[in-house]
């Protein structure tokens, strides 16, 4: 088991960044910490001569990162998607510290050697918006003090690469016997719960359930409460054949 095995299959995801600098000093927190994975929805300026400055030789993470047009693109194939907050949020999600997220990141990539696992940082002035939080099953938060919590990206990302890599050698230190490790479900992806999403959404507008001109908050409960379940791949095949039975059973 080697650091890379695990660390490279988690995948720091950053949105809509603004400021070059600040996505050359998230690749130089990564790369210290032994993470290379960079993936970037949307960033305002890259590549930029300021993001190499600023990465401080970790020119690896940066001339590797993927650049993508959506944060589903991003993280379509992960078995986990955590979205990094430092506002409160009215929502139904499972929320944790950092420290708490890290370890069960670990635990997670031990049990399941394939999927990976992607950590979502907003925008530096407004953050993820409830379109992006709908696409993830936590919600991470960073203790900070009560009167001053402007964290920088950078920083946070900084944070949470330590806390990943004190996890990971805390996991290597321990004397486990894999013969004796449970063997676990294969967790659906991203991509495969976004696909279940959309056809329970079209089921219930076929069943006028649902009225599209009206959705209120109806498919963002849904997400919810099936996020918290965090189905597994063969618990998302049987859904869908319920709903692909439902709506045989309309047509006929």
């Amino acid at each position: 088991m080697t650091t890379e095995s695990f660390l490279e299959r988690i995948k720091i995801v950053m949105v809509n960044t603004s400021h070059p600098g600040n996505i050359g000093a998230a690749a130089r927190a990564m790369r210290v910490m032994g993470l290379k994975n960079l993936t970037l929805v949307q960033p305002n300026i890259f590549p930029s001569a300021r993001a190499t400055a600023m990465s401080s030789g970790a020119l690896d993470v940066l001339d590797n990162a993927q650049v993508v047009t959506s944060l589903a693109e991003a993280v379509a194939n992960c078995q986990l998607v955590i979205a990094t907050t430092a506002r409160t949020r009215h929502l139904a999600i499972n929320s944790y510290s950092v420290a708490a997220a890290a370890s069960e990141v670990m635990v997670r990539l031990s049990e399941n050697k394939t999927q990976p696992i992607a950590i979502v940082y907003g925008a530096e002035r407004t953050g993820l918006t409830n379109e992006h939080i709908d696409l993830c099953q936590r919600l991470m938060n960073i203790p900070t003090a009560n009167d001053y919590n402007s964290l920088n990206i950078a920083s946070a990302i900084q944070v949470t690469c330590y806390e990943l890599q004190k996890n990971y050698l805390e996991l290597l230190n321990l004397d486990i016997n894999k013969n004796d490790l449970k063997k676990s479900h294969m967790p659906s992806s991203q991509q495969d719960r976004e696909y279940f999403f959309a056809h329970l959404e079209e089921l219930m507008i076929q069943t006028q359930f649902l009225d599209p001109k009206k959705p209120k908050y109806l498919m963002r409960r849904l997400r919810l409460l099936f996020n918290r379940a965090e189905p597994d791949q063969n618990e998302i095949n049987i859904l869908r054949g319920i709903l692909t039975a439902c709506q045989k059973s309309i047509k006929s």
